[in-house]
């Protein structure tokens, strides 16, 4: 017998992770059916729902589920509260709060989240969108900044490593912006959330706005901001609200987008004085992008050498990427070298080449 579930080992934490726990949570609040039997539950509803009290009493105990009390009434004895939007998602505070549950229910609960995820990984995968790792670099314009360069050519086979330069724009323009809200609005699926924001706080002597829009599960928010587009994370009602207050004035709004789209073309969220100087690319909207594709193995233990140099962590990880010319459709497939590491990968290689000579 366990005496509990093993963390240590894996990942949950991650897009599936966090959906599956959203999934267990409504199933326990009774929100929805859980998309599969829990553990050592039989078919019957009456077992089901046993689990359920169970798994309620359990959560009440640890602080996730909050502003418990017990109904009267038609449900009497049943007991309600409400899990925050904060924890909704929160796969390390869940797995955290396991460990101080009993063992029979712990181990019920962690077993229902995995039957859950390996349900959203097998629909993800069904469906061709299961993440096999690769970082997938998106932009609303990305295009060849310059020719190709080969920088090595192996002596065995002759195959080319080379060094794809890409100039890409992330950047959402007002027009578009506008279009998006206006298309939910026309549809009716708009959330009467939805809606652009202002920053309550300044930020470089500025407020920065967005565009957040519910996505698929219900007070959660896609966010869309004038420099990056689409954020990778979305956000809960909770969180925006408390960030962000909403614009009903369309001029501000519209001045206010323009105004970011057009200063982060070549400056970073920092400012000018930023400490990584013209490497610094957070939230900056046209980047420059090296990737070396080609022949990569042979040369990997130079590449690893080169970026464990840099000065900056998030310079030293070596990353697999992938794009999309959106000219010509041409898709590239390989390792991230940052602007500041390009120079001494390309030492290490010793050997640059136009691709065309």
């Amino acid at each position: 017998c366990r005496a509990g579930p093993s963390l240590s080992a894996f990942n949950y934490d991650s897009t599936y992770g966090k959906k599956a726990l959203t999934m267990v949570y409504r199933g326990i609040m009774e929100q929805d059916s859980f998309p599969v039997v829990p553990p050592r539950c039989s078919d019957n509803q009456a077992s089901i729902e046993e689990f359920i009290t169970e798994a309620k009493v359990a959560l009440v105990s640890v602080g996730i589920i909050r502003d418990a009390t017990v109904c009267n009434g038609k449900v009497a004895g049943k007991l309600s509260g409400r899990i925050v939007d904060a924890d909704m998602h929160d796969v390390a505070r869940f797995l955290n709060r396991l460990l101080g549950l009993a063992p029979d229910i712990q181990n019920r609960l962690f077993d229902l989240f995995i039957s859950i995820l390996d349900v959203v990984l097998h629909n993800a995968r069904r469906e061709g969108q299961l993440d096999s790792g690769i970082v997938d670099i998106k932009g609303k314009n990305i295009e060849l900044k310059e020719p190709p360069k080969t920088v090595h050519v192996d002596s065995l086979s002759g195959a080319s490593t080379i060094l794809f330069t890409f100039t890409i724009d992330r950047g959402v323009t007002w027009e578009s912006a506008k279009a998006m809200l206006d298309g939910r609005e026309n549809d009716g699926a708009g959330s009467s959330n939805d809606g652009f924001y202002e920053s309550k706080r300044e930020w470089m002597g500025r407020r920065h706005f967005t565009l957040a829009l519910e996505g698929s599960t219900e007070g959660i928010y896609k966010i869309i901001r004038p420099a990056i587009g689409e954020a990778l994370r979305e956000m809960p009602l909770s969180e925006l609200k408390g960030k962000y207050r909403k614009v009903s004035s369309i001029d501000k709004v519209s001045k206010g987008w323009q105004d970011e789209y057009d200063v982060s073309s070549k400056q970073c969220m920092h400012g000018s004085k930023c400490k990584v100087g013209s490497y610094c690319t957070v939230g900056r909207r046209l980047q420059e992008f090296n990737i070396l594709g080609g022949l990569i193995l042979p040369v990997w233990g130079t590449i690893e050498k080169a970026l464990a140099k840099q000065v900056y962590q998030n310079h030293k990880r070596i990353r697999v990427v992938r794009l999309v010319t959106t000219n010509d459709n041409q898709r590239i497939v390989g390792l991230f070298i940052p602007n500041a590491a390009v120079e001494s990968v390309l030492t290490g290689l010793q050997w640059v080449q136009d691709i065309n000579d």
